[in-house]
């Protein structure tokens, strides 16, 4: 497929990068994780574009070919929003993954008319709730606190120490209950991350994931408009399962009947 037309959206200063793949059906946008950009989403563009969607890709701020900026939650909102006007979208579906994923999730509180919202694995920082007694439970805290306040100070970098700010402060599970449009939580199963960490850092991790995973489940149940949708891979849904991730939004976005089969690849 053609890598499409590229726009750059001015917003108070900051360009954001955007790339429209075309299409007559319903539209989506793709954001991508931390640190990366808009190409991350090409397993998936394709399979979404020949079944008939409207795919539009941006990069986020800071990331990729947008303009450097520091991250608010509020500013990567007002990025998107500003990115539908200008391309004249409508009431897109949003999809992200990681960081891209979170931003999804926060549009999905403010945007009612939005036919659907996809968070792939997207979390904030990992420090609670635990599968752990509270004794225990206070020393994972104490121990992914400690990594993450260790790797930021490593990396000197201004931007990332914002970043990471930014998650600790986000009530993700709010997040969801406030959900006022259908939204989609794609939970991953793998432990590729937990093999980087170190020993008690992983094991910490791994507490984590156990409780989120518990939470989550709990959150849905009460929460109509949330939904999840567990994969067994790893951090990078998108790219190791793109069919299913591509199906996922398929299957709610396009009509039954229109000639949308799911891949058997």
């Amino acid at each position: 497929m053609s890598e499409g037309t590229k726009h750059m959206v001015s917003r108070a200063g900051v360009d954001i990068a955007v790339r429209d793949h075309g299409g007559r059906g319903a539209t989506v946008v793709l954001l991508h994780g931390g640190g990366r950009d808009m190409d991350d989403w090409r397993r998936v563009t394709p399979l979404l574009a020949e079944a008939g969607l409207r795919v539009v890709t941006a990069d986020l701020r800071g990331h990729g070919a947008s303009g450097p900026a520091l991250w608010s939650w509020p500013d990567a909102i007002d990025d998107l929003a500003a990115v539908i006007d200008r391309l004249g979208l409508g009431e897109p579906a949003v999809a992200g993954h990681s960081l891209g994923g979170i931003v999804a999730a926060l549009w999905a509180t403010r945007r009612p008319r939005c036919p659907l919202a996809v968070n792939v694995d997207g979390h904030t920082n990992p420090t609670g709730p635990f599968d752990l007694d509270a004794g225990a439970a206070r020393a994972a805290e104490q121990t992914m606190r400690g990594f993450l306040e260790e790797e930021v100070r490593r990396a000197g970098d201004p931007a990332l120490t914002r970043l990471v700010a930014e998650l600790g402060a986000l009530d993700l599970f709010a997040t969801y209950r406030a959900a006022r449009c259908p939204l989609v939580v794609v939970q991953s199963e793998g432990s590729d991350l937990e093999e980087l960490l170190p020993p008690q850092v992983a094991t910490a991790f791994a507490a984590y994931r156990r409780g989120f995973a518990r939470e989550l489940a709990a959150v849905a149940a009460a929460t109509p408009l949330l939904s999840v949708l567990h994969v067994a891979t790893g951090h990078d849904v998108h790219l190791e399962a793109p069919e299913r991730v591509a199906g996922l939004i398929l299957e709610r976005l396009v009509p039954a009947g229109a000639g949308y089969r799911p891949a058997d690849r």
